[in-house]
């Protein structure tokens, strides 16, 4: 069973990319989707991406922190697939935290706030993200849409999911630590199919990482290869 509290105190896990075909590709990185979120309407959202060139004589990778991020926005996109969605807040949360996203009701249209509940604690290995009791339905008839996000924040940019909130629900998160690699046309914050990415990437498993260092190479068949540690 993965320790959460034991691997959130160790700092950053690295993922070395390599591209042995013969064109340059762009690499997302996609974080799995957690336990605890809705069960549908949920959605990839990245903004983690670098361009590889073929037999790059330099480096490449993505340096991920074990560092969870909670974020909420009210916008007049609706949350569904291939809109684009960056979240008006952020906030960082430890495992054991307790948050709550206050929506407000439609007029005026407001965005939400974030903040810690003080002295209620989540279940360990967890993170509780709550909403509350807004009007989601007047809200939409009126063009004003919720969304809410969980992920890490990267130094080369945010990966996570996105969903549109119930009023008054409670996540309660259980994080994967546990990444897709993929090529394709993505957009920064474009909301995108997470069964469709598994499908066509590689996963990138605690288990695939040895000194904290993991490198996934796209090869020249147009395949994916994961090896422990640094190639």
């Amino acid at each position: 069973m993965l320790n959460l509290e034991a691997l959130n105190s160790v700092n950053h896990y690295t993922i070395y990319l390599k591209n042995e075909g013969s064109d340059a590709k762009n690499f997302w990185c996609f974080l799995e989707k957690p336990v605890g979120v809705p069960d549908s309407a949920v959605f990839a959202n990245s903004s983690a991406t670098l361009n590889v060139v073929p037999d790059y004589g330099g480096t490449n990778k993505f340096v991920i922190p074990v560092q969870y991020s909670l974020a909420a926005g009210a916008s007049n996109e609706e949350v569904g697939l291939g809109v684009q969605i960056e979240t008006s807040i952020f906030r960082k949360a430890e495992l054991k935290q307790t948050w709550e996203a206050k929506y407000a009701t439609i007029p005026p249209n407001q965005g939400p706030e974030l903040n810690l509940v003080q002295g209620q604690k989540s279940p360990d290995d967890t993170i509780a993200l709550l909403s509350n009791n807004f009007n989601k339905k007047v809200n939409e008839n009126g063009k004003w849409f919720s969304n809410m996000s969980f992920g890490i924040q990267t130094q080369n940019g945010f990966l996570g999911v996105t969903w549109s909130p119930s009023p008054d629900d409670q996540n309660t998160i259980t994080p994967k630590f546990s990444f897709y690699i993929a090529t394709g046309s993505f957009t920064n914050y474009e909301l995108a199919d997470i069964s469709t990415i598994s499908r066509k990437s590689a996963k990138v498993e605690l288990s695939d990482f040895k000194n904290l260092e993991a490198t996934v190479t796209l090869t020249a068949t147009g395949d994916w290869l994961v090896t422990p540690g640094r190639v």
